[in-house]
C-alpha cells in the first residue's frame, strides 16, 4: 500500500496597489470565520508594490499571483497574523502606516479579529509657496516668512504676526521646510543681512538693515523644491 504524503507550502509575495484595475477575489464570508482587509495607498494612490505574508485564502500575495486594485481587499481566516511591507520610496519618501495594529519602520502587523483597513501613505512635495513672495521688515522688527510646501505628509504651520513665532506640527497637506540663511539680495544696500529661525523668524541684523534681503527656502523632503522671498528694509 502506497502512503500518501501531505506537503504544506507557506508562501510569501508582494501585491500591487494600483490604480483602475479589476480583481476577481471573491468577497469574505463570515460563515466561514473569514475577514476582509482593505489595503490602499495615498500619494500616490495606485502602483505601490507592498509585500504580504502569509498569502490569503485566494493565494492573493503569492508569487506569480499579483493582485492590482486601488482598496484591495485580501481575505484571512479569523486570527491571522499578516505583514506588509512597503517600499521605502515610490513617489517620495515613506511617511507612516495607518490602521496597522503594530508599525515597525515600513512594515504594518495585523491581527485578523475582524474586518481591518490599513493605508501606507508616501509624501510627494511638488513646489514651496511664499504668499507673498515680498516682504517688509521694520527697523529693529521682524517678519515671519510664510512659507508652505505643497505636497502630502507631515506638516509644520507656523502663526504669522506671533514674536516669538507660534509652531503647530501635525499630518496635513504639507511638509516641514528647511530656512537658508538671508544673503543680501542684488542692488542692495546697508551692512549685515540676520537671521532666521527654525520656524521661519526673520530678525535683522540690526536698528539698521540692509535695504534688501533674501532667503531661499527648501522643502525638507525635497531638496530640489525651493522658493525665494524678498524681505526688504522699511
Amino acid at each position: 500500500m502506497k502512503k500518501s504524503i501531505t506537503k504544506f507550502f507557506f508562501a510569501v509575495g508582494t501585491i500591487v496597489v494600483a490604480t483602475g484595475c479589476s480583481s476577481t477575489k471573491s468577497a469574505p464570508n463570515p460563515s466561514l470565520g473569514e475577514y476582509g482587509l482593505t489595503v490602499a495607498s495615498v500619494n500616490p494612490t495606485g502602483g505601490v508594490t507592498i509585500g504580504v505574508s502569509p498569502a490569503d485564502v485566494n493565494g492573493a500575495g503569492t508569487p506569480g499571483s499579483q493582485t492590482q486594485q486601488t482598496g484591495l481587499q485580501l481575505i484571512y481566516k479569523a486570527g491571522a497574523t499578516v505583514t506588509l511591507t512597503a517600499p521605502a520610496s515610490t513617489s517620495g519618501p515613506f511617511v507612516a502606516w495607518v490602521g496597522c495594529d503594530s508599525v515597525a519602520g515600513v512594515v504594518c502587523t495585523v491581527q485578523m479579529t475582524g474586518q481591518k483597513s490599513v493605508q501606507v501613505q508616501y509624501t510627494g512635495v511638488s513646489s514651496v509657496t511664499i504668499v507673498p513672495s515680498t516682504l517688509t521688515v521694520a527697523p529693529g522688527a521682524g517678519v515671519q516668512i510664510p512659507a508652505v510646501a505643497n505636497g502630502y505628509g507631515t506638516c509644520t504651520y507656523t502663526v504669522p504676526g506671533s514674536n516669538p513665532p507660534q509652531q503647530q506640527t501635525t499630518a496635513c497637506q504639507g511638509s516641514p521646510v528647511i530656512w537658508g540663511t538671508p544673503y543680501l539680495a542684488n542692488g542692495a544696500t546697508g551692512t549685515g543681512a540676520g537671521t532666521v529661525s527654525s520656524t521661519g523668524y526673520y530678525t535683522p541684523a540690526s536698528s539698521d538693515p540692509a535695504s534688501a534681503v533674501e532667503v531661499q527656502v527648501t522643502s525638507a523632503v525635497s531638496q530640489n523644491v525651493m522658493a525665494t522671498v524678498t524681505i526688504n528694509n522699511q
